[in-house]
């Protein structure tokens, strides 16, 4: 062993450059093996794209390239290797969950996603991951112990390194022009697969936003918002608008090879039957709520952007973007979102002001919320939620709403045992289970729909309400396994209303959906709906993907021809967290312990005291208990509304034990910080009271 090592030192030391390139090709074998995901597919991955593993390694060998300026260079190469394999590996998992691959975008959510991630993984696959990244780490530093240390030959590492980045770089360029290279993804998760890991993951770093189109000019922008500005009155007749956005909902019917024991969806296929509506052709299949939303919601087409690139997460955290809720403000509309999930995931609370909306009603300020066995919140929790929305205020409502309730995973073993629905067909016991678990979560999103009807109904103002899935599920299926005239990337709305108003049939792209609405109630002063409108939403019209791209990028990215002194750029709104004020009227102790009372207080409500939150138990809206806690005189009290253990979305003012509301501070805002200890200080002289 000893004499084998030996060897290998004097080979590094007299080849350097050959060991980073063998290197490369070898971390590359391995990484393909997990994008492949089969050990033969990895391996035949050199044969059967030649020209695109060409490319993944010589991006990786680039990155190898920079340890040649390292003594320790062979420990340097061992961790890029490893970052490099890590993320594959990591890639691997989340496929076999959302279908959509890693990309650099997943790590600015990863904060937010850590909060389900008990939701898909079992807890002895969440402690084996932590084992194995602490068994790598263990490696390291065994590494770089017994690593023997080699000078760099620097004039040799300078020109190595510029060599392999210059290729690596030309590679890109030189395999389009081999054809092995398409210039755009129509479908990322087979991206990765066919194009390898490495490159599609570097292409999520460097590709984001929307490239420049060759035609962009101030001209062009005015003459694209002139042809689309509508000179007419807006109808006179103005509706509540409610969107609900599904989740993973679709008419399973669809499916070829499976029957029911009954229908999953009757309240959903009753309002095809009797309402207008079509198919919705989205960005995503099995993931993808967020890009969805951002297509229904700016009108604007998410696939100009970054491949697998989701605006919520890049630029929607920094500009405001046109959005049917401005359209509708400007005709004096209230604009809300509700969803049962939490506030911040996809940075929602953050994003929505961008978009122009009011409020926004998450999990945490909803009561009487149940959750099913894999801890999604059940969606008829927001039938009384969309209802008080619309009694929230005087003027018509527009009323953005997100279900959950059918989210995977979809697991392979019954975990489910109050199940009804049974299906038959399936190809082994597994998939059975899995679809089984849906086709019941499937179910009870679908009473949530019929319910909601059945209320408004009932309501004495004209509404429109638009029900559309955002995707299908991720449970293995393909375009195969449906009718011949359906696809993965397509789902159904329908539009139901209570006052008369006719709509028709139609094929819609989801970014197209909210024009419609609009032109179809009558509302002509969205110039960008308009736009949808007069080319007759005809998405393989070159010209009107060539002007509606070149709206979004002066939009979002450009100079803001869109915009004018008239007609400025939308403002963020001022959001509120929930329609109702949560606040805090008195506090008092009873025995050992503290009781908080005032009003809408939910299971998310967080008692903090003398800025260190407190264990709470929800007693009502109207009552919070924190036990086995002596207040003393002055001490600060205030509720959050806490989305995880360290994370909040609003607080109350401050509440002074036995002194009052932060109203009465008169030399200090202590509303602006948590800092404030105790309020004896503020409050009481030097003879203290």
């Amino acid at each position: 062993m000893k004499k084998l090592i030996k060897k290998i030192d004097e080979f590094d030391i007299k080849y350097p450059v050959l060991i980073t390139v063998i290197a490369g090709i070898l971390t590359e074998i391995i990484i393909e093996m997990f994008n492949q995901r089969s050990f033969t597919g990895g391996l035949c991955y050199v044969f059967k794209s030649p020209v695109m593993f060409a490319v993944n390694s010589l991006i990786i060998i680039a990155c190898l390239s920079l340890t040649l300026f390292f003594k320790k260079r062979r420990c340097y190469m061992f961790i890029i290797s490893m970052i490099w394999i890590v993320l594959s590996v990591v890639n691997f998992v989340i496929r076999t969950y959302r279908t959509t691959p890693l990309r650099a975008i997943d790590f600015r959510v990863a904060k937010s996603v850590m909060n389900i991630v008990n939701m898909y993984f079992k807890p002895w696959q969440i402690v084996g991951g932590i084992i194995l990244l602490i068994a790598i780490l263990v490696g390291i530093v065994f590494l770089w112990i017994k690593t023997k240390k080699i000078t760099p030959k620097y004039k040799k590492s300078i020109v190595a390194f510029l060599v392999s980045v210059v290729l690596a770089i030309s590679s890109v360029p030189a395999a389009g022009a081999l054809g092995a290279l398409p210039e755009h993804f129509d479908n990322l998760t087979n991206a990765y697969v066919k194009y390898g890991f490495v490159y599609c993951f570097t292409a999520s770093i460097v590709d984001n936003g929307i490239s420049k189109p060759d035609t962009y000019s101030q001209i062009n922008v005015e003459r694209i918002k002139l042809d689309n500005t509508s000179f007419e009155q807006s109808t006179s007749k103005r509706p509540n608008i409610i969107f609900v956005q599904l989740e993973s909902f679709f008419d399973v019917s669809e499916l070829k090879n499976f029957t029911y024991s009954e229908d999953p969806t009757p309240c959903f296929n009753e309002l095809k039957e009797s309402c207008p509506g079509g198919r919705l052709t989205v960005a995503s299949f099995g993931t993808g709520t967020a890009n969805t939303e951002f297509d229904v919601l700016t009108g604007m087409n998410v696939q100009f952007f970054g491949a697998g690139e989701t605006p919520y997460s890049t630029i929607l955290r920094e500009k405001t973007c046109e959005s049917i809720n401005y359209a509708l403000k400007d005709l004096g509309y209230s604009t809300h979102a509700l969803h049962d999930h939490k506030g911040n995931f996809y940075a929602r609370n953050k994003v929505y002001p961008k978009l122009g909306f009011d409020s926004f009603t998450s999990v945490e300020y909803m009561q009487n919320v149940e959750y099913n066995v894999l801890g999604w919140a059940k969606d008829k929790v927001l039938i009384p939620e969309i209802m008080d929305t619309l009694d929230s205020t005087e003027d018509q409502d527009f009323i953005f709403t997100v279900s959950v309730q059918p989210h995977g995973r979809y697991s392979e073993e019954v975990i489910d045992d109050t199940q009804t629905i049974t299906l038959q067909g399936a190809a082994n016991e597994g998939q059975k289970n899995a679809y089984e678990y849906y086709i019941n979560q499937l179910n009870q999103t679908d009473a949530f729909v019929g319910g909601l009807i059945d209320r408004l109904k009932k309501y004495d103002e004209p509404t429109v309400v638009v029900f559309y899935g955002d995707h299908l599920p991720n449970i293995g299926m393909n375009d195969e396994d449906l009718d011949d005239e359906s696809t993965i990337y397509e789902t159904e709305y329908v539009i139901w209303n209570n006052y008369g108003i006719k709509f028709r049939d139609m094929d819609l792209a989801s970014y197209q959906l909210s024009s419609y609405i609009m032109k179809s109630i009558g509302f002509e002063n969205w110039e960008l709906a308009n736009l949808h409108y007069n080319y007759s939403y005809d998405s393989d019209n070159e010209l009107y993907m060539r002007d509606l791209k070149m709206i979004q990028y002066d939009i979002l990215y450009g100079e803001g021809y869109y915009y004018s002194e008239e007609s400025p750029r939308p403002k963020e709104t001022e959001m509120t967290m929930g329609i109702h004020e949560i606040y805090i009227d008195d506090v008092k102790q009873v025995g050992k312990d503290v009781h908080v009372y005032g009003d809408n207080f939910t299971a998310s409500s967080v008692v903090s005291i003398n800025s260190d939150k407190r264990d709470t138990e929800w007693i009502s809206p109207s009552e919070l208990v924190v036990k086995d806690v002596e207040l003393e005189v002055g001490d600060s009290v205030r509720v959050f509304q806490m989305v995880s253990a360290r994370a909040w979305l609003s607080r109350t003012d401050f509440y002074y034990y036995m002194l009052g509301s932060g109203k009465i501070v008169d030399n200090a805002d202590l509303n602006e910080t948590d800092a404030g200890t105790n309020a004896r200080e503020n409050f009481i002289s030097e003879n203290e009271k």
